[in-house]
């Protein structure tokens, strides 16, 4: 019964991405309850151009049921707090050498993405290749525990997500 209802969750935000097809992310499952995506604000990404990281929280109210995820959102009194260290990559793979690292990403302004509540860091991409985040912060649904989180994400062939099959593009040019 799990399989079937990640396969729904899955499908559900992959129509979604479909239907903004600027937008893509990676879904990653924390546990209790808690998935977090990470992605680029504009698909593909072009390298010199204004761009950003997006982070969108979910909570499902029973955890191990994702149909019932919903949107961690701050107007609600929900908590997201979240600090990003882009990273760019010698090659489109998870443990691929960094090859440099970035300033923090920590002014995140709240946005919509795919209809959910969500916060976005500017970042401009400087050069085609493959690029990263290193995620942290705390969630906190209300009336749930927080959840504190350290993940890694990387775009294309990088991705983590062999649940969902969710992914973000690698920059262009």
């Amino acid at each position: 019964m799990n399989l079937m209802k990640n396969a729904l969750l899955a499908l559900t935000f992959s129509t979604a991405a479909l239907s903004l097809s600027a937008q893509a992310h990676e879904l990653r499952d924390l546990g209790d309850g808690y998935l977090i995506q990470v992605g680029v604000d504009v698909e593909p990404p072009i390298a010199g151009q204004t761009n950003g990281m997006d982070f969108i929280g979910f909570h499902e109210t029973t955890p191990g049921d994702v149909s019932t995820a919903v949107g961690i959102d701050k107007n609600a009194g929900d908590v997201i707090e979240v600090i990003a260290i882009p990273l760019k990559l010698k090659r489109e793979a998870f443990n691929s050498p960094v090859t440099k690292i970035f300033p923090f990403l920590t002014s995140f302004r709240d946005t919509v993405v795919d209809e959910f509540p969500a916060v976005v860091a500017d970042f401009i991409f400087p050069k085609i290749g493959t690029y990263g985040f290193i995620v942290s912060g705390k969630i906190k649904k209300q009336g749930f525990a927080e959840k504190y989180f350290i993940e890694k994400f990387v775009c294309g062939a990088g991705t983590q997500d062999t649940t969902f099959g969710t992914d973000f593009e690698c920059v262009a040019q």
